[in-house]
């Protein structure tokens, strides 16, 4: 798989789609939390302020909010696409929902663009 220099909209919504394990640098997050994190993309949209973000489960990684926010590891994050500076798929594909999935949206979401569908969801 390519690794892309910033994540493309397209990349974001293919990796959804497809359920495809990503390994992205990020650089949004203040006070030392830049670095490389393990993530499942799950939802991706529009922030109330106007921002493309995407919801995933961090697997592991440089979470700021887990160093500093008791946010622990594994658990849900939202990044804005502007700041992951690289986007890799992984041989890994993830198939079941995590704890507190919600498959109508993001509450942290003005409009949703695509949202994961799992074929488990009764």
């Amino acid at each position: 798989f390519p690794v892309t220099i910033c994540a493309s909209l397209g990349d974001v919504q293919d990796s959804i789609k497809k359920k495809k394990v990503i390994s992205i640098y990020y650089d949004g997050d203040d006070n030392g939390g830049k670095g490389y994190r393990t993530i499942e993309p799950v939802c991706v949209g529009y922030s109330k302020k106007g921002n493309l973000v995407l919801r995933a489960w961090e697997q592991e990684g440089s979470s700021w909010s887990a160093q500093n926010k008791g946010n622990s590891l594994p658990g849900w994050r939202l990044f804005r696409l502007d700041k992951i500076f690289t986007f890799q798929p992984t041989m890994d594909n993830f198939t079941e929902m995590r704890p507190g999935y919600n498959p109508n949206g993001d509450k942290s979401m003005e409009r949703v663009i695509i949202n994961a569908k799992f074929d488990n969801i009764v």
